[in-house]
Protein backbone atom coordinates (compact mmCIF):
# COMPACT_ATOMS: atom_id res chain seq x y z
CA UNK A 1 0.00 0.00 0.00
CA UNK A 2 1.26 3.64 -0.96
CA UNK A 3 -0.30 6.86 0.50
CA UNK A 4 0.34 10.04 -1.37
CA UNK A 5 -1.38 13.38 -1.21
CA UNK A 6 -4.06 13.99 -3.69
CA UNK A 7 -6.10 17.88 -3.11
CA UNK A 8 -4.41 17.58 0.89
CA UNK A 9 -6.37 14.22 1.29
CA UNK A 10 -4.81 10.50 1.81
CA UNK A 11 -4.85 8.25 -0.69
CA UNK A 12 -4.71 4.55 -0.18
CA UNK A 13 -3.98 2.53 -3.34
CA UNK A 14 -4.28 -1.02 -3.02
CA UNK A 15 -2.85 -3.44 -5.48
CA UNK A 16 -5.30 -6.70 -5.61
CA UNK A 17 -3.46 -8.79 -7.28
CA UNK A 18 -0.91 -8.12 -4.31
CA UNK A 19 -3.66 -8.43 -1.19
CA UNK A 20 -5.53 -11.68 -3.20
CA UNK A 21 -1.92 -13.21 -3.55
CA UNK A 22 -0.33 -12.88 -0.14
CA UNK A 23 -3.53 -13.66 2.05
CA UNK A 24 -4.34 -16.68 3.17
CA UNK A 25 -7.43 -18.49 2.49
CA UNK A 26 -10.61 -16.93 4.68
CA UNK A 27 -14.00 -18.09 4.62
CA UNK A 28 -14.96 -15.34 2.09
CA UNK A 29 -12.91 -17.02 -0.62
CA UNK A 30 -13.77 -20.66 0.42
CA UNK A 31 -17.50 -19.54 -0.08
CA UNK A 32 -16.55 -18.35 -3.54
CA UNK A 33 -14.86 -21.67 -4.59
CA UNK A 34 -17.32 -24.13 -2.72
CA UNK A 35 -20.15 -22.16 -4.76
CA UNK A 36 -18.08 -22.15 -7.59
CA UNK A 37 -17.60 -26.18 -7.28
CA UNK A 38 -21.30 -27.02 -6.71
CA UNK A 39 -22.05 -25.18 -10.67
CA UNK A 40 -19.13 -27.93 -11.65
CA UNK A 41 -21.37 -30.65 -9.84
CA UNK A 42 -24.53 -29.58 -10.99
CA UNK A 43 -22.77 -29.13 -14.77
CA UNK A 44 -21.53 -32.84 -14.49
CA UNK A 45 -24.74 -34.07 -12.99
CA UNK A 46 -26.62 -32.85 -16.49
CA UNK A 47 -23.38 -33.26 -19.13
CA UNK A 48 -23.16 -37.03 -18.06
CA UNK A 49 -26.75 -37.92 -16.37
CA UNK A 50 -27.70 -38.91 -20.38
CA UNK A 51 -24.98 -41.18 -20.54
CA UNK A 52 -26.34 -43.30 -17.09
CA UNK A 53 -29.90 -43.62 -19.13
CA UNK A 54 -28.17 -44.51 -22.75
CA UNK A 55 -29.36 -47.89 -22.50
CA UNK A 56 -32.51 -47.55 -21.46
CA UNK A 57 -33.67 -44.81 -23.93
CA UNK A 58 -32.25 -46.70 -26.66
CA UNK A 59 -35.03 -49.43 -25.72
CA UNK A 60 -37.81 -46.98 -25.08
CA UNK A 61 -37.10 -45.32 -28.60
CA UNK A 62 -36.45 -48.69 -30.19
CA UNK A 63 -32.97 -48.06 -31.35
CA UNK A 64 -30.23 -50.17 -31.99
CA UNK A 65 -26.87 -50.35 -29.84
CA UNK A 66 -24.77 -46.63 -30.51
CA UNK A 67 -27.59 -45.39 -32.34
CA UNK A 68 -28.42 -42.64 -29.68
CA UNK A 69 -25.43 -40.82 -30.59
CA UNK A 70 -27.57 -37.36 -32.44
CA UNK A 71 -28.79 -36.80 -28.89
CA UNK A 72 -25.30 -37.02 -27.08
CA UNK A 73 -23.85 -35.10 -30.44
CA UNK A 74 -26.37 -32.73 -30.09
CA UNK A 75 -25.98 -32.01 -26.50
CA UNK A 76 -22.09 -31.40 -26.86
CA UNK A 77 -22.30 -29.21 -29.60
CA UNK A 78 -24.63 -27.08 -27.54
CA UNK A 79 -21.53 -27.22 -24.95
CA UNK A 80 -18.99 -26.28 -27.75
CA UNK A 81 -21.15 -23.18 -29.11
CA UNK A 82 -22.05 -22.39 -25.41
CA UNK A 83 -17.81 -21.87 -24.35
CA UNK A 84 -16.86 -20.69 -27.07
CA UNK A 85 -19.70 -17.80 -28.05
CA UNK A 86 -21.40 -17.72 -24.87
CA UNK A 87 -18.51 -18.01 -22.10
CA UNK A 88 -16.64 -14.58 -23.24
CA UNK A 89 -19.71 -12.77 -22.70
CA UNK A 90 -18.44 -13.16 -19.31
CA UNK A 91 -15.51 -10.89 -19.93
CA UNK A 92 -18.05 -7.89 -20.67
CA UNK A 93 -20.80 -8.14 -17.99
CA UNK A 94 -18.95 -10.05 -15.31
CA UNK A 95 -19.02 -13.90 -14.42
CA UNK A 96 -21.71 -13.79 -11.42
CA UNK A 97 -24.43 -12.80 -14.47
CA UNK A 98 -23.25 -15.39 -16.90
CA UNK A 99 -22.97 -17.62 -14.29
CA UNK A 100 -26.63 -17.73 -12.54
CA UNK A 101 -28.24 -17.34 -16.08
CA UNK A 102 -26.72 -20.64 -17.23
CA UNK A 103 -27.70 -22.30 -14.54
CA UNK A 104 -31.02 -20.96 -14.73
CA UNK A 105 -30.97 -21.93 -19.02
CA UNK A 106 -29.65 -26.02 -18.35
CA UNK A 107 -32.17 -26.69 -15.50
CA UNK A 108 -35.39 -25.60 -17.08
CA UNK A 109 -33.97 -27.50 -20.54
CA UNK A 110 -33.43 -30.64 -18.04
CA UNK A 111 -36.77 -30.69 -16.52
CA UNK A 112 -38.56 -30.78 -19.91
CA UNK A 113 -36.73 -33.58 -21.38
CA UNK A 114 -39.09 -35.18 -19.77
CA UNK A 115 -41.29 -35.30 -22.24
CA UNK A 116 -39.53 -35.70 -25.35
CA UNK A 117 -41.15 -38.36 -27.09
CA UNK A 118 -38.66 -38.94 -30.27
CA UNK A 119 -34.72 -39.19 -30.32
CA UNK A 120 -35.06 -35.79 -32.71
CA UNK A 121 -36.67 -33.86 -29.71
CA UNK A 122 -34.25 -35.55 -27.57
CA UNK A 123 -31.58 -34.16 -29.32
CA UNK A 124 -33.01 -31.04 -29.79
CA UNK A 125 -33.14 -30.07 -26.05
CA UNK A 126 -29.48 -31.80 -25.09
CA UNK A 127 -28.43 -28.64 -27.83
CA UNK A 128 -30.36 -26.40 -25.79
CA UNK A 129 -29.31 -27.43 -22.28
CA UNK A 130 -25.98 -27.74 -23.57
CA UNK A 131 -25.68 -24.05 -24.54
CA UNK A 132 -25.82 -23.11 -20.65
CA UNK A 133 -23.61 -26.02 -19.78
CA UNK A 134 -20.92 -24.74 -22.36
CA UNK A 135 -21.30 -20.82 -20.81
CA UNK A 136 -21.26 -22.05 -16.72
CA UNK A 137 -18.01 -24.08 -16.74
CA UNK A 138 -15.57 -21.54 -17.62
CA UNK A 139 -16.80 -18.87 -16.17
CA UNK A 140 -17.04 -20.60 -12.40
CA UNK A 141 -13.59 -22.08 -13.05
CA UNK A 142 -12.02 -18.54 -14.10
CA UNK A 143 -13.95 -17.25 -11.15
CA UNK A 144 -12.68 -19.30 -8.62
CA UNK A 145 -8.70 -19.01 -9.76
CA UNK A 146 -9.69 -14.94 -9.52
CA UNK A 147 -10.02 -15.36 -5.67
CA UNK A 148 -7.33 -17.94 -5.56
CA UNK A 149 -4.29 -16.97 -4.41
CA UNK A 150 -1.20 -18.07 -6.71
CA UNK A 151 1.01 -20.03 -4.74
CA UNK A 152 -2.20 -22.18 -4.38
CA UNK A 153 -4.26 -21.26 -7.59
CA UNK A 154 -3.14 -24.92 -9.31
CA UNK A 155 -4.92 -26.31 -6.22
CA UNK A 156 -7.91 -24.60 -5.74
CA UNK A 157 -8.77 -24.80 -9.62
CA UNK A 158 -8.59 -28.79 -9.66
CA UNK A 159 -10.58 -28.28 -6.18
CA UNK A 160 -13.62 -26.43 -8.03
CA UNK A 161 -13.20 -28.69 -11.58
CA UNK A 162 -13.65 -31.97 -9.13
CA UNK A 163 -17.03 -31.11 -8.75
CA UNK A 164 -17.67 -32.06 -12.50
CA UNK A 165 -16.43 -35.87 -11.67
CA UNK A 166 -18.93 -35.77 -8.45
CA UNK A 167 -21.60 -34.62 -10.63
CA UNK A 168 -21.43 -37.64 -12.33
CA UNK A 169 -20.98 -39.66 -9.73
CA UNK A 170 -24.40 -38.05 -8.39
CA UNK A 171 -25.92 -38.81 -12.29
CA UNK A 172 -24.99 -42.26 -11.56
CA UNK A 173 -26.25 -42.85 -8.23
CA UNK A 174 -29.59 -41.71 -8.97
CA UNK A 175 -29.80 -43.53 -12.06
CA UNK A 176 -28.54 -46.96 -10.35
CA UNK A 177 -30.63 -46.19 -7.33
CA UNK A 178 -33.79 -44.74 -9.11
CA UNK A 179 -34.68 -45.80 -12.47
CA UNK A 180 -35.85 -49.14 -11.69
CA UNK A 181 -38.35 -47.79 -9.54
CA UNK A 182 -39.68 -44.09 -11.07
CA UNK A 183 -37.70 -44.01 -14.78
CA UNK A 184 -35.39 -42.77 -16.93
CA UNK A 185 -37.10 -39.52 -16.14
CA UNK A 186 -35.94 -39.15 -12.49
CA UNK A 187 -31.77 -38.48 -13.95
CA UNK A 188 -33.64 -35.63 -15.60
CA UNK A 189 -36.04 -34.37 -13.36
CA UNK A 190 -33.04 -34.10 -10.38
CA UNK A 191 -30.61 -32.61 -12.87
CA UNK A 192 -33.06 -29.77 -13.72
CA UNK A 193 -34.33 -29.37 -9.98
CA UNK A 194 -30.77 -28.76 -8.82
CA UNK A 195 -29.42 -26.04 -10.94
CA UNK A 196 -32.37 -24.08 -10.58
CA UNK A 197 -32.38 -23.79 -6.67
CA UNK A 198 -28.25 -23.45 -6.64
CA UNK A 199 -29.52 -20.57 -9.20
CA UNK A 200 -31.35 -18.73 -6.74
CA UNK A 201 -28.59 -19.10 -3.69
CA UNK A 202 -26.08 -17.96 -6.40
CA UNK A 203 -27.98 -14.77 -6.87
CA UNK A 204 -27.88 -13.76 -2.97
CA UNK A 205 -24.52 -15.33 -2.13
CA UNK A 206 -21.81 -15.56 -5.17
CA UNK A 207 -19.82 -12.47 -5.73
CA UNK A 208 -18.38 -11.01 -8.49
CA UNK A 209 -14.92 -11.82 -9.68
CA UNK A 210 -13.06 -8.94 -7.84
CA UNK A 211 -10.22 -9.16 -10.35
CA UNK A 212 -12.55 -8.62 -13.05
CA UNK A 213 -14.50 -5.88 -11.22
CA UNK A 214 -10.92 -3.99 -10.44
CA UNK A 215 -9.91 -3.63 -14.43
CA UNK A 216 -13.54 -3.02 -15.59
CA UNK A 217 -14.56 0.63 -15.09
CA UNK A 218 -18.47 -0.27 -14.86
CA UNK A 219 -18.32 -1.91 -11.43
CA UNK A 220 -14.68 -0.74 -10.13
CA UNK A 221 -16.79 0.85 -7.01
CA UNK A 222 -17.60 -2.96 -6.52
CA UNK A 223 -14.17 -4.20 -6.31
CA UNK A 224 -13.07 -1.64 -2.66
CA UNK A 225 -16.19 -4.02 -1.00
CA UNK A 226 -15.34 -7.39 -2.41
CA UNK A 227 -11.98 -6.17 -1.33
CA UNK A 228 -12.62 -5.66 2.45
CA UNK A 229 -14.11 -8.90 2.57
CA UNK A 230 -10.84 -10.12 1.72
CA UNK A 231 -8.85 -8.77 4.30
CA UNK A 232 -11.39 -7.20 6.41
CA UNK A 233 -8.46 -4.80 8.04
CA UNK A 234 -9.22 -2.63 5.40
CA UNK A 235 -12.52 -1.86 6.57
CA UNK A 236 -11.53 1.28 8.05
CA UNK A 237 -9.47 2.99 5.73
CA UNK A 238 -10.76 5.82 3.85
CA UNK A 239 -10.06 7.27 0.22
CA UNK A 240 -8.72 3.66 -1.20
CA UNK A 241 -7.32 3.42 -5.14
CA UNK A 242 -7.71 0.09 -6.68
CA UNK A 243 -4.59 -0.43 -8.76
CA UNK A 244 -4.33 -3.76 -10.75
CA UNK A 245 -1.69 -5.12 -13.05
CA UNK A 246 -4.09 -6.45 -15.26
CA UNK A 247 -5.10 -4.58 -18.31
CA UNK A 248 -9.05 -4.26 -19.00
CA UNK A 249 -10.94 -4.25 -22.01
CA UNK A 250 -12.91 -6.10 -24.46
CA UNK A 251 -11.03 -9.69 -25.15
CA UNK A 252 -11.21 -11.16 -28.82
CA UNK A 253 -9.79 -14.52 -29.52
CA UNK A 254 -7.13 -12.49 -31.88
CA UNK A 255 -5.90 -11.03 -27.87
CA UNK A 256 -5.14 -14.85 -27.30
CA UNK A 257 -2.66 -15.09 -29.78
CA UNK A 258 -1.31 -11.61 -29.10
CA UNK A 259 1.98 -10.90 -27.28
CA UNK A 260 3.79 -14.15 -27.71
CA UNK A 261 0.95 -16.43 -26.91
CA UNK A 262 0.11 -18.11 -30.22
CA UNK A 263 2.38 -21.27 -29.25
CA UNK A 264 0.63 -21.40 -25.72
CA UNK A 265 -3.12 -21.23 -27.00
CA UNK A 266 -2.54 -23.54 -30.00
CA UNK A 267 -0.90 -25.95 -27.47
CA UNK A 268 -3.81 -25.66 -25.03
CA UNK A 269 -6.52 -26.40 -28.60
CA UNK A 270 -4.73 -29.29 -28.76
CA UNK A 271 -4.51 -30.21 -25.41
CA UNK A 272 -8.06 -29.76 -24.58
CA UNK A 273 -9.25 -30.96 -28.04
CA UNK A 274 -7.99 -34.48 -27.28
CA UNK A 275 -8.56 -34.63 -23.92
CA UNK A 276 -12.50 -33.74 -24.03
CA UNK A 277 -12.55 -36.50 -27.27
CA UNK A 278 -11.27 -39.12 -24.82
CA UNK A 279 -12.82 -37.81 -21.97
CA UNK A 280 -16.78 -37.98 -23.90
CA UNK A 281 -15.69 -41.07 -25.83
CA UNK A 282 -14.71 -43.41 -22.82
CA UNK A 283 -17.92 -41.13 -20.58
CA UNK A 284 -20.47 -41.44 -23.17
CA UNK A 285 -20.76 -44.62 -24.21
CA UNK A 286 -19.37 -46.56 -21.54
CA UNK A 287 -22.41 -47.71 -19.26
CA UNK A 288 -23.60 -49.20 -23.03
CA UNK A 289 -20.44 -50.91 -23.37
CA UNK A 290 -20.16 -52.62 -20.35
CA UNK A 291 -23.72 -53.91 -21.08
CA UNK A 292 -23.06 -55.07 -23.76
CA UNK A 293 -19.82 -57.16 -22.56
CA UNK A 294 -22.74 -58.98 -20.11
CA UNK A 295 -23.11 -56.99 -17.47
CA UNK A 296 -25.94 -55.83 -16.11
CA UNK A 297 -27.21 -52.22 -16.79
CA UNK A 298 -27.10 -51.55 -13.00
CA UNK A 299 -24.13 -53.12 -12.85
CA UNK A 300 -23.10 -50.98 -15.61
CA UNK A 301 -24.21 -47.54 -13.57
CA UNK A 302 -22.34 -49.14 -10.53
CA UNK A 303 -18.84 -49.61 -12.67
CA UNK A 304 -19.21 -46.36 -14.30
CA UNK A 305 -20.08 -44.28 -11.36
CA UNK A 306 -16.36 -45.76 -9.80
CA UNK A 307 -14.59 -44.75 -12.48
CA UNK A 308 -15.73 -41.17 -11.76
CA UNK A 309 -14.52 -42.06 -7.98
CA UNK A 310 -11.09 -42.63 -9.83
CA UNK A 311 -11.05 -39.61 -11.57
CA UNK A 312 -12.19 -37.53 -8.81
CA UNK A 313 -8.92 -39.51 -6.89
CA UNK A 314 -6.88 -38.16 -9.72
CA UNK A 315 -7.99 -34.38 -10.02
CA UNK A 316 -7.38 -34.26 -5.84
CA UNK A 317 -4.12 -36.16 -6.19
CA UNK A 318 -2.53 -33.94 -9.42
CA UNK A 319 -3.85 -31.37 -7.86
CA UNK A 320 -1.83 -31.26 -4.62
CA UNK A 321 1.26 -32.61 -6.32
CA UNK A 322 0.85 -29.90 -9.02
CA UNK A 323 2.42 -26.69 -6.90
CA UNK A 324 5.07 -28.96 -5.61
CA UNK A 325 6.11 -31.02 -8.57
CA UNK A 326 5.14 -28.89 -11.58
CA UNK A 327 1.64 -28.06 -12.77
CA UNK A 328 2.81 -29.41 -16.46
CA UNK A 329 4.75 -32.35 -15.22
CA UNK A 330 1.70 -33.66 -13.11
CA UNK A 331 -0.73 -33.40 -16.44
CA UNK A 332 1.91 -35.40 -17.99
CA UNK A 333 1.95 -37.93 -15.60
CA UNK A 334 -1.92 -37.69 -15.53
CA UNK A 335 -1.72 -39.04 -19.55
CA UNK A 336 0.68 -41.92 -18.94
CA UNK A 337 -1.94 -43.43 -16.44
CA UNK A 338 -5.25 -42.95 -18.96
CA UNK A 339 -3.34 -44.81 -21.60
CA UNK A 340 -2.35 -47.67 -19.89
CA UNK A 341 -5.55 -47.68 -18.31
CA UNK A 342 -7.43 -47.50 -21.76
CA UNK A 343 -5.16 -50.26 -23.45
CA UNK A 344 -5.72 -52.30 -20.35
CA UNK A 345 -9.37 -52.42 -20.48
CA UNK A 346 -9.28 -52.32 -24.56
CA UNK A 347 -7.62 -55.60 -24.83
CA UNK A 348 -7.71 -57.52 -20.94
CA UNK A 349 -11.50 -58.90 -21.74
CA UNK A 350 -12.12 -61.55 -19.73
CA UNK A 351 -11.84 -60.54 -16.53
CA UNK A 352 -14.90 -60.06 -13.57
CA UNK A 353 -16.55 -57.00 -12.52
CA UNK A 354 -14.19 -55.94 -10.18
CA UNK A 355 -10.74 -56.17 -11.76
CA UNK A 356 -12.81 -54.46 -15.18
CA UNK A 357 -13.78 -52.08 -12.29
CA UNK A 358 -10.44 -51.32 -10.88
CA UNK A 359 -8.94 -50.73 -14.35
CA UNK A 360 -11.64 -48.32 -14.95
CA UNK A 361 -10.53 -46.11 -12.13
CA UNK A 362 -6.73 -46.20 -13.07
CA UNK A 363 -8.09 -45.00 -16.59
CA UNK A 364 -10.29 -42.24 -14.55
CA UNK A 365 -7.53 -40.87 -12.30
CA UNK A 366 -5.48 -40.48 -15.40
CA UNK A 367 -7.89 -38.68 -18.58
CA UNK A 368 -10.14 -37.02 -15.86
CA UNK A 369 -7.43 -36.23 -13.87
CA UNK A 370 -5.41 -35.14 -16.89
CA UNK A 371 -8.40 -33.12 -17.97
CA UNK A 372 -8.43 -30.98 -14.80
CA UNK A 373 -5.48 -30.32 -14.79
CA UNK A 374 -5.00 -28.88 -18.26
CA UNK A 375 -8.14 -26.69 -16.89
CA UNK A 376 -6.01 -25.80 -14.62
CA UNK A 377 -2.89 -24.78 -16.54
CA UNK A 378 -5.43 -22.43 -19.23
CA UNK A 379 -6.24 -20.37 -16.18
CA UNK A 380 -3.15 -20.03 -15.35
CA UNK A 381 -1.85 -19.12 -18.81
CA UNK A 382 -3.67 -16.13 -19.59
CA UNK A 383 -4.19 -12.76 -17.51
CA UNK A 384 -7.36 -11.79 -15.59
CA UNK A 385 -9.33 -9.40 -18.67
CA UNK A 386 -8.87 -12.21 -21.11
CA UNK A 387 -9.24 -15.12 -19.20
CA UNK A 388 -13.16 -16.31 -19.74
CA UNK A 389 -12.51 -15.63 -23.53
CA UNK A 390 -8.83 -17.82 -23.24
CA UNK A 391 -10.50 -20.44 -21.19
CA UNK A 392 -14.05 -20.60 -23.31
CA UNK A 393 -12.12 -20.63 -26.38
CA UNK A 394 -10.02 -23.51 -25.46
CA UNK A 395 -12.63 -25.41 -24.21
CA UNK A 396 -14.89 -24.46 -26.94
CA UNK A 397 -12.34 -26.49 -29.38
CA UNK A 398 -11.72 -28.84 -27.12
CA UNK A 399 -15.84 -29.36 -26.99
CA UNK A 400 -15.26 -30.19 -30.84
CA UNK A 401 -12.86 -33.26 -29.77
CA UNK A 402 -15.45 -33.94 -27.21
CA UNK A 403 -18.22 -34.53 -30.34
CA UNK A 404 -15.92 -36.34 -32.40
CA UNK A 405 -15.23 -38.52 -29.62
CA UNK A 406 -18.57 -40.10 -28.95
CA UNK A 407 -19.67 -39.81 -32.85
CA UNK A 408 -16.92 -41.99 -34.22
CA UNK A 409 -17.45 -44.25 -30.81
CA UNK A 410 -20.92 -44.47 -31.60
CA UNK A 411 -20.54 -45.77 -35.25
CA UNK A 412 -17.60 -48.04 -34.58
CA UNK A 413 -20.08 -49.50 -31.02
CA UNK A 414 -22.76 -50.22 -33.53
CA UNK A 415 -20.86 -52.72 -35.14
CA UNK A 416 -18.00 -53.63 -33.16
CA UNK A 417 -18.12 -57.54 -32.04
CA UNK A 418 -16.48 -56.68 -29.01
CA UNK A 419 -17.61 -53.00 -27.06
CA UNK A 420 -14.94 -52.25 -25.56
CA UNK A 421 -12.15 -52.51 -28.72
CA UNK A 422 -13.14 -48.83 -29.19
CA UNK A 423 -11.23 -47.61 -26.76
CA UNK A 424 -8.33 -49.16 -28.16
CA UNK A 425 -8.73 -46.04 -30.41
CA UNK A 426 -7.90 -43.25 -27.11
CA UNK A 427 -4.70 -44.20 -26.74
CA UNK A 428 -3.24 -42.11 -29.72
CA UNK A 429 -5.11 -38.57 -28.79
CA UNK A 430 -3.51 -39.28 -25.11
CA UNK A 431 0.02 -39.38 -27.05
CA UNK A 432 -0.76 -36.71 -29.05
CA UNK A 433 -2.16 -34.83 -25.98
CA UNK A 434 1.25 -35.16 -24.21
CA UNK A 435 3.17 -33.40 -27.39
CA UNK A 436 0.85 -30.59 -26.82
CA UNK A 437 1.65 -30.17 -23.05
CA UNK A 438 5.10 -30.77 -23.67
CA UNK A 439 5.34 -27.91 -25.81
CA UNK A 440 3.27 -25.59 -23.66
CA UNK A 441 5.87 -26.93 -20.76
CA UNK A 442 8.65 -25.56 -22.76
CA UNK A 443 6.77 -21.93 -23.78
CA UNK A 444 5.99 -21.62 -19.86
CA UNK A 445 10.13 -21.63 -18.74
CA UNK A 446 11.89 -18.45 -18.22
CA UNK A 447 14.12 -17.57 -21.12
CA UNK A 448 17.39 -18.42 -19.42
CA UNK A 449 19.47 -15.48 -18.71
CA UNK A 450 22.72 -14.45 -20.34
CA UNK A 451 25.68 -14.60 -17.99
CA UNK A 452 26.94 -11.14 -16.39
CA UNK A 453 30.48 -10.54 -17.30
CA UNK A 454 32.91 -10.21 -14.57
Amino acid sequence: MIRESENERPVTKINISDVVDSQTVGGFQLRVFVLCAAVLFVDGFDVQGITYVAPTLTQVFGLARGQLWPALTAGLVGVALGAALLAPLADRVGRRPVIVYSCVAFGACSLITIFVDSLSSLATLRFFTGLGLGAALPNAISLASEYAPRKRRALIVMFVGSGISLGAIGAGMVAARFIARFGWEVVFIVGGVLPLLLAALLAFALPESIRLAAVTPRIKHEAERLLKRIKPELATVKNIEIVSADSGGKATVADLFADGRGLATLCLWVAFFMSLLNVYLAINWLPTSLAGSGFTVPQAAEMTTLYHVGGVIGTYAIGLLMDRLGAHRMVLAALVLAAIGFYTFATVTNLSQWPTTAILMLAGVGVIGAQVGVTALASITYPVAMRSTGLGWALGVGRIGSIVGPTIGGIMLATAADPRSVYLGCVAPVMIGMVAIALLQRQARPAPQPARAT
